[in-house]
């Protein structure tokens, strides 16, 4: 992979100065290979993603294409939301000030029940059909 970037960056004179963060990975794979990738800080990846995608990469290199591809998976695996860790305190250690008879109980109640009170009752009730 490195060898591909470095011969894709030496195409054009001035490149790795106009594509900083591509020349850093370049850099950083001599240094670790492909593992190079999984160490890219989340800030860059859109910026060295975006980069990449910018030069015309050939169909044949396939050390590129390879890149490439983990970038793209690293990229979506950073912007996948996270669900947030909710913790509860134990029961024993609930807040003392909450009073558990100011708490809103749900209960189920038949068809009948809930259309009676939503007023659509055919015997006198409200017309279903509007």
């Amino acid at each position: 992979m490195q060898t591909s970037l470095k011969t894709l960056l030496d195409r054009v004179p001035g490149a790795r100065d106009a594509l900083p963060h591509l020349a850093a990975l370049e850099g950083a794979l001599l240094k670790r290979g492909a593992a190079a990738v999984d160490a890219v800080p989340p800030a860059w990846l859109a910026r060295i993603h975006a980069q990449l995608c910018s030069l015309p990469l050939p169909e044949d290199d396939l050390p590129l294409r390879d890149l490439h591809t983990r970038l793209q998976a690293r990229l979506d695996r950073a912007r996948r939301p996270v669900a947030p860790k909710i913790t509860l305190p134990p029961l024993e250690k609930a807040d003392p000030s909450m009073d558990m008879t100011r708490t809103v109980v749900i209960q189920e109640i038949s068809h009948s029940e809930f259309m009676a009170v939503a007023g659509l009752q055919r015997d006198g009730g409200a017309d279903p059909s509007r």
